[in-house]
C-alpha cells in the first residue's frame, strides 16, 4: 500500500494532477484500521500532510502543497524500500 502511494503521488506531481492529493489522503485513512498498530503513527503523519496539502491547493498554494505531498511520498517510500517506520515513544 505505501509503495503504490508513494507511486502515485510522485507520478501525479510530474503530471500535475492535484485531485490524486485528497483521494491519497483518503485512501490512507480507509485502510488505516487495518495497519498494524506499531506502524500507524506513520501513516497518521503522512495523512496529516496530504490533508494540509490538500488545503493548501484549495487556497492557491500549489507549489508549498506539492512539497508536503512529496515529503508524504517520502515518508511513504522510505517505510516501503528500507521498513524504516516513525516510532511512537513509549
Amino acid at each position: 500500500m505505501q509503495a503504490a502511494f508513494a507511486a502515485i503521488v510522485l507520478l501525479d506531481f510530474v503530471a500535475d494532477f492535484r485531485p490524486v492529493v485528497p483521494l491519497a489522503a483518503l485512501g490512507l485513512l480507509a485502510s488505516f484500521v487495518i495497519v498494524e498498530r506499531m506502524h500507524r503513527l506513520t501513516w497518521s503523519v503522512e495523512v496529516a500532510l496530504l490533508v494540509t496539502s490538500t488545503v493548501l491547493f484549495a487556497v492557491g498554494r500549489a507549489g508549498w502543497a506539492w512539497v508536503l505531498a512529496m515529503l508524504a511520498a517520502g515518508i511513504a517510500a522510505l517505510a516501503t524500500a528500507a521498513d524504516i517506520w516513525i516510532k511512537p515513544v513509549r
